[in-house]
């Protein structure tokens, strides 16, 4: 048994590590999340490695990267290419891995958020201190007011000089050298249509929109006629909108849209063909989206966001037009029969006379008639009067 063990552990160490390169690029959000956890996955105790270059984004999307590097089984190795940045979340991703590596004109700090408030700036403040005690550096407390209060940032030499960085690499095939990872099998990570669809489900613009989206969509199951669908959806829009604004947790929302999903297979079973809807942006939305813009610390537009934006923006509009017209049609007059007809011309289909009825034709339908004077088969007839379902008719003005 001794020596099968022995045997075990010599096959384990022999295997070659696993490595995975996550590129961290746009702004940190769920859907860099997303990609940190893949990549771990994937490593599963190997070495991850993010290549970083982000003017930052959410203090939360980034406690859970941090949380994720310090608690796994394996090595963390962050890059700042030549040229880039790691700015403000972004920072405290790049120093929460074990190892950084910085570029010749790369740039790391900037860290006050944005709006700047005391109890946001205080929490930073200590979080970036716990990373910079971990690296050894005298006085975090003072570097980490820097980085937060004072808004520093610092070149790649000074990240050197200070301790935040550990060594200079000029590309990423210099740091699996100075690693030892040259020949190891690599698996490469960046943005996939999931980690977009995450970045889209907490970004504030899009949630407003969703929000108003969901609520225009509510408005126009009221205006149509007969249950269409369009407020099972509106539901399930403005869910998310709650829950990207933390007002639901994440298993009350889906449980609910698992439920919604539900009604919405019913109702395709039970009442196939809805149709496509959209909706309505205004003055006071791109208000509303600017402002709360301006609340998030850390954030900056991608442009996958605004191509986002824009087109959420034109399905509104067009919701809001179908909208208007549901409202125009159900608000027009509805014509009495004898509004319909009286004046109209038609055409006898059986002989007319006086005292005894016939049958005419007259817009598109066929209707028993009566006349004072008589009128033969095929002739032209105009309608005077309505009589019940009887009309009463003549016969037209020849020409």
């Amino acid at each position: 048994m001794i020596i099968l063990g022995l045997l075990l552990a010599a096959l384990s160490k022999a295997q070659p590590e696993s490595v995975a390169v996550v590129e961290i690029h746009g702004g940190i959000d769920e859907g860099k999340v997303y990609l940190v956890k893949k990549g771990l996955s994937i490593v599963n105790g190997g070495i991850l490695i993010l290549v970083i270059d982000s003017y930052g984004g959410y203090v939360k999307s980034m406690d859970e990267i941090i949380s994720l590097l310090k608690t796994c089984q394996c090595r963390t190795i962050a890059f700042l290419p030549p040229g880039s940045k790691a700015v403000s979340a972004a920072t405290g991703v790049a120093l929460a891995a074990s190892k950084l590596y910085v570029g010749d004109g790369a740039v790391i700090g900037a860290c006050k958020p944005t709006p700047s408030n005391d109890k946001t700036e205080a929490y930073m403040i200590s979080r970036f201190t716990g990373l910079l005690e971990e690296k050894k550096i005298q006085k975090p407390d003072l570097l980490a007011r820097e980085l937060v209060i004072e808004n520093k940032a610092f070149t790649a030499r000074e990240a050197l000089d200070l301790g935040l960085a550990d060594a200079r690499a000029g590309s990423l095939g210099e740091v699996l050298r100075a690693e030892g990872l040259e020949g190891l099998p690599i698996s490469y990570l960046r943005d996939d249509l999931v980690s977009e669809a995450l970045s889209l489900l907490i970004d504030p613009g899009i949630a407003l929109l969703l929000a108003v989206l969901g609520v225009l969509l509510l408005a126009l199951e009221f205006h149509v006629t007969g249950f269409q669908g369009w407020g099972v959806i509106g539901g399930a829009l403005i869910l998310t909108a709650l829950y990207t604004f933390n007002l639901i947790g994440i298993n009350l929302y889906a449980f609910l849209l698992v439920s919604l999903g539900v009604v919405l297979i019913l109702l395709e079973l039970f009442k196939p063909g809805i149709q496509v809807f959209g909706l309505s942006g205004g003055l006071l939305v791109g208000i509303g989206i600017a402002v709360e813009y301006y609340t998030q610390p850390y954030h900056a537009l991608s442009s996958f966001t605004v191509t986002a934006l824009v087109l959420l923006g034109l399905i509104g509009v067009f919701i809001a037009l179908i909208i208007y017209k549901a409202s125009q049609t159900l608000g027009m007059k509805t014509l009495s029969l004898e509004e319909k007809l009286i004046g109209k011309t038609g055409y006898a289909k059986t002989g007319i006379t006086p005292g005894k009825r016939g049958v005419v034709y007259v817009e598109g339908e066929d209707w028993t008639a009566e006349s004072d004077d008589e009128i033969r088969e095929g002739q032209r007839i105009i309608v005077e009067a309505v009589r019940g379902l009887v009309l009463k008719v003549r016969p037209a003005e020849s020409k």
